[in-house]
């Protein structure tokens, strides 16, 4: 389990997430060894031989999430020379118009990374879950990056607590994504939506959105911190 370093971290905030909050990852090792692992929020890389419940015991045992990011391992004294990110959303494809989607999605039952895009209209709102308050995925000046996962609102405010918001969108999160992030982007604003498919040991079924080119400044509203179960 290693700490990123800042240009590690800005490398995979260019790249698109596997799904909410994380990223799987192929890492160049110094020694041109490649391991494969996952990255949370960004910054917290836990390859595939590491224990998720170490994870949680060790960000469990410090009152701050800081605190707990400070006391690891640098990528750097690991040895971590890139990370490529395995999993992607998909590649741009043509939008359709809201009639044709609404039609479209009644039978579509795939992940969001494979679906057509769309776009948004006008009060179209979104929400984020993620463990970590500092959520990497969204700027100082309230947009999102591209590729960035979420869900509708009408879907994300059924979940009252950060485990089902694990369950419901299969995360494959060591601790409860409680930090409930409001989204509202502009008109036509470029996203994609599906279906969360089983995975991690979780149903999944949950609506998922990409906004695959990112969204405007401000238009991350609110956060609210939801009960962990």
């Amino acid at each position: 389990m290693l700490k990123l370093i800042p240009s590690l971290t800005n490398d995979l905030l260019s790249q698109a997430e596997s799904g909410m909050g994380y990223q799987i990852v192929e890492a160049e090792m110094e020694n041109h060894t490649l391991k494969r692992g996952t990255v949370f929020n960004g910054e917290v890389l836990l390859f595939d031989d590491e224990s998720f419940g170490d994870f949680a015991k060790h960000f469990r045992a410090f009152a701050y999430y800081d605190t707990a990011l400070e006391v690891l391992r640098s990528s750097w004294q690991e040895g971590v020379k890139t990370l490529r990110v395995l999993t992607e959303a998909g590649t741009h494809q043509p939008a359709i118009s809201v009639k044709e989607s609404s039609a479209e999605y009644e039978k579509y039952t795939g992940g969001a990374a494979d679906a057509p895009c769309e776009e948004t209209k006008a009060g179209d709102a979104f929400r984020r879950f993620s463990a970590f308050p500092n959520d990497k995925r969204i700027k100082a000046d309230g947009s999102v990056y591209p590729g960035t996962y979420a869900t509708t609102a009408e879907d994300g405010d059924k979940v009252k607590t950060g485990l089902e918001a694990v369950e419901r969108y299969a995360l494959p999160n060591p601790m409860p994504a409680s930090y409930r992030f409001a989204i509202q982007p502009d008109k036509d604003t470029l996203i994609k939506k599906g279906i969360a498919q089983p995975a991690y040991g979780h149903r999944g079924d949950g609506a998922e959105v990409i906004f695959v080119d990112g969204t405007q400044p401000k238009t991350v509203t609110e956060m609210k911190r939801l009960p962990d179960k």
